[in-house]
């Protein structure tokens, strides 16, 4: 039997269509609105197609800016636009819209492309369509067998592009421009020994004649930034006897080799001036003793203009008896030169001790013991064996004193070391680890003179962190509420904000949660650590660390008295000071408009920072050609796709992207910032987003979601998508309202805080008059999940609830495990954490209980719909076995989702899609008066799991 649906007149507003289409289910809407003349409705398939501008980047003349162009689901292209000019060139980059196909993977990401330096070509890998890949599974080809990835070469002189297949991998110099380095494709598992690392063929490409020479059995290599060097390591497959570690010189195509001899190459590093190399090898150990430790060498390159000889012997800087018994050099720990090229980072290890024999313990006991001094959980250092078997600790070594020493140690394994590599500061919570578990943790920072070798202790139990300044001269941290500094020469310590506070709080006044309050944190230093630049909620504060000259408040107040939050801009580079005589660029955030944008300002001018953009717009993209005065930035607000724009000056701008016009073809809505008082008389903020052509006159459907705080969100660009949670446009083009309300914590209470802050939010835009009362939905997930449940066991205003991942019993869920990190969840949830209740359950067992949703089941009326999935590392799935068994036990409809094996979120992307279905179609059912789907009339018995998944074939209307 066919539904009856009346059609309005084509004048009527769109959601009009939708509410007087009551029995139009959620498959047939989007055909009924296209057969009225409407735009086309959102729906999963438009999801695929939807296409996002991942990695732009600016060449370093700022002439060209390039990006990957690529859609949900599909093949990608390689984009270079002109920036002064329309010329734009185009290249496929094969599928490059890859989701996850397996539960728990990650989503695919390409390899970013690459500007050569002198910025007239780009290099970028070049991947298989989606059509070979799928036809390749089709045919069930074996791993080893599937296609390979290739490598383009796009001129943009002139838009050629060159292709090269069967490339892994490549590099190219941060200021070179003359070659590209790529790494063959090839079959590394041939008939070798095991025992040694077996190299893979590297070819050096001429970017401008595309002439190469190809370089047999490279194990690794690395480029020097001024395209001086390419250091690479050999490991022949066969007994030839070239093993080694070579030097060649780009300029002349000269060999120098470094160090010859059979055995494995590892971790090379090349200083910045491209003068000196290291790297390790067991090259020099016993003959047959697999089991000898690496050894540090150190070899001159010369310099530019007296390179290395023909030979350049590297002479050993470090090896085993100099570390003593207990450690030996990691050869797989990171290496690198200080930016003095002084001295040399390395990495070193505990020799392993010998592993137990798997067999050896069949007949015994194989047991866990969780003792109770253990400062981690056993399911920490199950989650942690492997990081722990490899762990490193930080040495160096001098390199004209060839004097080594080991910096960090079990009890201090972290350090921050100078640009001199003379000093070194240690942040360690080592002895407060116990303390921890009761939330009674601290950090102590010990200054390190890495040549002599003495320490001392600067602070003690510290809440926060602590940072050495960039020239090694101060260290500063916060503490009990101010920043102190540490002098390192005087050895004195005194409070960094002393005159300012309490005039102007450092701590987060936002902060609700019953932990220590944090700091907004260091925004930099100057050149020569003249000056730190502190944060408080609106300004930057630029402070003398030496107390000569007094505190000055480096954006004259403006912030606070506009209610402007200002940061230092990231521009993409690498800064690590500011320059006294450059401008600072600003962020600037406006907390009532929700508008953003820049500002100018300069250290140690008594001025008002300078506008130099703000609007209604967000700005994802921020960046600045390295060798130029250009600009790329994006720019969005709800409606405005983030397209790229471009300029000289960030006041001038143009648009040099137009990646989705299809949009313009589908409903999407607006947005608007609305204000309420909360129970308590609060006044809080929440965004509401209503569907194209809005009547206030007509009643609409609402849905709520919610978090803690999303109103500053109001001009961000959301894509359309689908998974375990409300996408705006997704849901305004179907017809919804969508109500996003910030929430006002008390601590101690935070299922009654959200019911104070969500219920007069509603109530607020009921009386307005277009909201439909009796359909209205509400939804979260994880903490929103909670929030969520909890809600509804407290008023029966919402007709549909989507609660997913949601912890519905806090006294069982305290004593749980996060099974992602192995941490207990007392303290990070519950005690100090999201969950706000301030002690523990023998503290206050009754606030465990008036919080926790479990207890007031008989209560709800709502129809309920959740998901919780069997691997969830963050909220244990057992929560919602307790949500379901006692719905079903109080006769309450209730349908739970578990997708095997996936996550706290799904990472499968058929699990994502299948949780957004069922959503749209519940909602649909309970709040636009669909008919029911099948899975809520009859369930999905086992024996038919994934039945319902496969295609069918529809009956014509």
């Amino acid at each position: 039997m066919r539904s009856r649906v009346i059609v309005p007149p084509a004048s009527a507003p769109l959601a009009a269509v939708i509410l007087r289409a009551l029995f139009v289910t959620a498959v047939a809407l989007p055909a009924l609105l296209q057969a009225q003349g409407a735009k086309k409705v959102l729906t999963q398939d438009t999801y695929d197609l939807w296409r996002t501008i991942t990695q732009p980047t600016l060449s370093p003349d700022g002439a060209w800016a390039v990006y990957t162009l690529t859609p949900t689901v599909g093949d990608g292209e390689l984009v270079a636009r002109s920036t002064s000019g329309s010329t734009e060139y185009r290249a496929p980059r094969g599928w490059t819209g890859r989701p996850s196909t397996t539960v728990g993977a990650r989503a695919f990401t390409p390899q970013a492309a690459r500007i050569s330096g002198t910025g007239k070509h780009v290099a970028f890998l070049k991947y298989p369509s989606q059509a070979t890949m799928d036809s390749a599974r089709a045919r069930k080809v074996r791993p080893a067998d599937m296609p390979k990835n290739g490598m383009s070469i796009l001129s943009l002189a002139d838009g050629r592009v060159t292709d090269i297949p069967l490339v892994s991998g490549f590099e190219m110099a941060r200021d070179g421009g003359r070659f590209v380095v790529y790494k063959v494709d090839a079959d590394t598992m041939r008939a070798a020994a095991r025992s040694k690392d077996v190299g893979t063929p590297v070819v050096i490409h001429a970017l401008a004649t595309g002439a190469e020479v190809r370089i047999e059995d490279v194990t690794n290599y690395s480029l020097d930034n001024a395209e001086r060097w390419l250091v690479y390591t050999v490991t022949g497959a066969d007994s030839l006897g070239v093993d080694g570690i070579y030097a060649r010189d780009f300029a002349t195509g000269t060999i120098v080799p470094l160090k010859q001899g059979k055995g494995n190459y590892r971790s090379i590093a090349i200083d910045d001036e491209a003068t000196q190399v290291a790297f390790i090898t067991d090259a020099d150990r016993a003959k047959g003793d697999s089991t000898a430790p690496f050894a540090l060498y150190h070899a001159s390159l010369g310099t530019a203009a007296r390179p290395a000889a023909r030979t350049a012997n590297a002479l050993v800087t470090a090896d085993a008896p100099d570390l003593g018994k207990a450690f030996r050099i990691a050869e797989k720990g990171a290496m690198r030169f200080v930016k003095s090229g002084g001295a040399l980072r390395f990495e070193v290890q505990h020799v392993p001790a010998a592993p137990i024999v798997t067999d050896s313990l069949a007949d015994y006991a194989v047991v866990d013991l969780w003792h109770w001094k253990d400062a981690r959980l056993q399911s920490m250092q199950r989650l942690d064996a492997s990081a722990d078997r490899d762990r490193s600790y930080a040495a160096i070594v001098h390199i004209n004193s060839r004097q080594m020493r080991r910096i960090a140690n079990d009890s201090m394994p972290g350090v921050q070391l100078s640009d001199d590599g003379r000093t070194a500061v240690a942040v360690t919570s080592y002895q407060y680890q116990l303390d921890a578990i009761a939330g009674e943790g601290g950090n102590d920072v010990h200054l390190i003179n890495t040549l002599t070798g003495d320490t001392r202790q600067v602070a003690t139990r510290l809440r926060d962190s602590a940072q050495l300044s960039p020239g090694a001269q101060y260290v500063v941290w916060w503490d009990e509420r101010v920043w102190r500094v540490h002098d390192v020469a005087s050895n004195r310590t005194r409070v960094l904000t002393a005159g300012i506070e309490p005039r102007v709080s450092f701590a987060r006044e936002t902060h609700d949660t019953p932990s220590d309050v944090n700091s907004w944190g260091v925004g930099g230093w100057t050149t020569d650590d003249k000056r730190v630049l502190v944060y408080d909620r609106y300004d930057i504060w630029e402070l003398d660390p030496s107390g000569a000259a007094a505190p000055r408040n480096l954006t004259d107040g403006e912030g606070r008295r506009q209610h402007i939050t200002f940061r230092l801009a990231d521009l993409g580079g690498e800064v690590p000071t500011h320059d006294p005589a450059k401008p600072l660029m600003l962020r600037a955030f406006d907390n009532r408009t929700k508008q953003a944008g820049l500002y100018r300002e300069r250290i140690g001018k008594d001025v008002a920072p300078e506008r130099l953009l703000m609007a209604a717009k967000s700005w994802p993209v921020l960046q600045k050609a390295s060798k130029a005065e250009q600009y790329l930035v994006a720019r969005a607000d709800y409606r405005e796709y983030p397209d790229l724009w471009t300029g000289a000056s960030l006041d001038k701008l143009e648009k040099i992207s137009d990646a989705m016009p299809e949009q313009k073809e589908y409903s999407w809505g607006d947005v608007e910032l609305v204000k309420w008082l909360n129970a308590d008389g609060v006044e809080l903020e929440g965004l509401l987003y209503k569907p194209e052509g809005f009547d206030p006159s007509t009643q609409y459907p609402m849905v709520v979601y919610f978090y803690e705080q999303l109103a500053d969100g109001l001009h961000n660009y959301t894509r359309p998508a689908g998974r375990n949670i409300v996408n705006a446009p997704v849901y305004t083009s179907l017809g919804y309202l969508v109500f996003m309300p910030n929430i006002h914590y008390t601590p101690g209470y935070p299922g009654p805080s959200a019911l104070k802050s969500i219920v007069p939010g509603v109530q607020s835009l009921i009386a307005k008059g277009f909201v439909h009362p009796k359909k209205i939905g509400i939804t979260g997930q994880s903490w929103g999940g909670y929030q969520a449940s909890y809600i509804i066991t407290q008023t029966t205003m919402f007709a549909a609830a989507v609660p997913n991942a949601p912890v519905v019993n806090m006294t069982s869920a305290y004593g749980g495990i996060r099974w992602q990190s192995g941490v207990e969840r007392a303290i990070v949830n519950y005690e100090r954490g999201q969950s706000r209740i301030g002690g523990s359950l023998w503290e206050y067992p009754q606030r465990y209980i008036e919080n926790s949703p479990l207890f007031y089941l008989d209560r709800v009326t709502t129809p309920v719909l959740f998901m919780a999935n069997d691997n969830d590392g963050a909220v244990p799935w057992y929560q919602g076995i307790e949500f379901f068994v006692a719905m079903r036990r109080l006769g309450k409809e209730a349908y739970m989702l578990n997708y095997n094996g996936d996550e706290h979120n799904p990472r499968k992307y058929a699990n994502q899609k299948d949780v957004d279905r069922r959503m749209q179609e519940f909602f649909a059912a309970k709040l636009l008066g669909a008919p029911e789907p099948e899975w809520m009339k009859k369930g999905i018995p086992f024996l038919e799991k994934g039945k319902d998944q496969l295609p069918v074939v529809r009956a014509e209307p």
